[in-house]
């Protein structure tokens, strides 16, 4: 009995350690139909995964360790760089549940980001408020931060449906917390950030916008097509009726019928350029929003040449400054042989 006793306890550690199977039929509501997680392309992550990963029926342990981590932490400033560590293992973790298409297991994962970067933001403050100079672990945790957001917004436009509004979920309140932590930067890292979120949310707006559209126009070409539909039975009901009546030798009832017929053409013509008309205006739209999003990178990308010297705008302005310096110059000249 004692020789089989080691295998026997390593036999339930494995089942224990083992993660919990996902069925294939899930696939479309973790990922959307068109999102296999073979072709899902996950940005690099500066951390790595637990020990025990987030679907595995242990993973309370590696909670217990990391909160023994937290408790040898004395100071706020060391709780939040530790929060920030525990971040990152959960951003690992969060690949490799997507791989494995565990839907609760991504959803405990994004839960405890967000908890941790938040924590994270909230030890931070303490440690500002009892005095600590935390502008260099404040400047650490917010470049972490963006890198986190720049991922599951990556992720997040290659998925749809209910895993696609999760990473936004998760995006914003990462982005929150971001806000609590800029509060902490030096004067000049905090007026960078903020133009850098605005443009940031300008681009999210003008993205959803285009989104909006895109959704709009397959809306109504399904639409266009059930009408297309009923269009067509409704007229051969028609047809039906008049066979009907000329088969009953009814002449009242088959004219009756006619005119109804005629009217249901016309009025299913209309109805037909209607929506199409419709279509026509929601991709005019689309056209218009993907216009202004691409104008508004080509601009952000133009601001960022000039910023970091790579733009021709300097030497073109003193071109045309020293060309203006030499025609003043004849002017001057010209005005003092008149003084004289």
């Amino acid at each position: 009995m004692r020789k089989f006793l080691p295998v026997l306890l390593g036999l339930i550690l494995f089942i224990l350690l083992a993660p919990s199977p996902v069925s294939a039929h899930h696939r479309g509501q973790v990922l959307g139909e068109a999102t296999p997680s073979s072709e899902l392309v996950f940005p690099p992550v500066t951390s790595g995964a637990g020990f025990i990963l987030p679907d595995s029926p242990l993973f309370f342990i590696d909670k217990t360790f990391q909160q023994v981590k937290l408790l040898l932490a004395f100071s706020a400033e060391q709780k939040a760089r530790v929060r920030s560590q525990i971040a990152g293992e959960r951003m690992a973790e969060l690949r490799l549940m997507l791989l494995r298409e565990n839907q609760a297991a991504i959803n405990t994962t994004l839960s405890e980001l967000t908890k941790e970067v938040d924590l994270a933001a909230a030890s931070l403050a303490e440690a500002a408020a009892r005095g600590q100079d935390v502008k260099t672990l404040a400047r650490e945790i917010n470049e972490t931060i963006k890198l986190q957001r720049k991922i599951l917004n990556t992720v997040e436009s290659q998925t749809r449906g209910v895993l696609k509004l999760q990473l936004k979920a998760a995006r914003q309140a990462l982005k929150e917390s971001k806000v609590e932590i800029e509060d902490e930067l030096p004067e000049e890292d905090l007026e960078k950030e903020i133009e850098e979120n605005l443009a940031e949310e300008i681009e999210d707006q003008v993205e959803e916008a285009s989104e909006s559209a895109q959704k709009i126009q397959e809306d109504l070409i399904k639409l266009e097509a059930e009408a297309s539909k009923a269009a067509a039975k409704a007229l051969v009901r028609r047809e039906e009726a008049i066979k009907k009546a000329i088969e009953e030798r009814n002449e009242a009832k088959r004219s009756a019928e006619e005119r109804l017929l005629e009217a249901e053409k016309k009025r299913q013509e209309a109805l037909l350029t209607a929506q199409k008309r419709a279509s026509e205006r929601a991709q005019e739209a689309l056209k218009k929003a993907q216009e202004a999003a691409k104008g508004f990178r080509e601009a952000r990308e133009r601001v960022t040449e000039i910023k970091t010297g790579t733009s021709n705008t300097g030497s073109s302005n003193s071109d045309s400054g020293g060309s203006n310096s030499g025609s003043s110059g004849s002017s001057g000249s010209g005005g003092g042989d008149d003084e004289d």
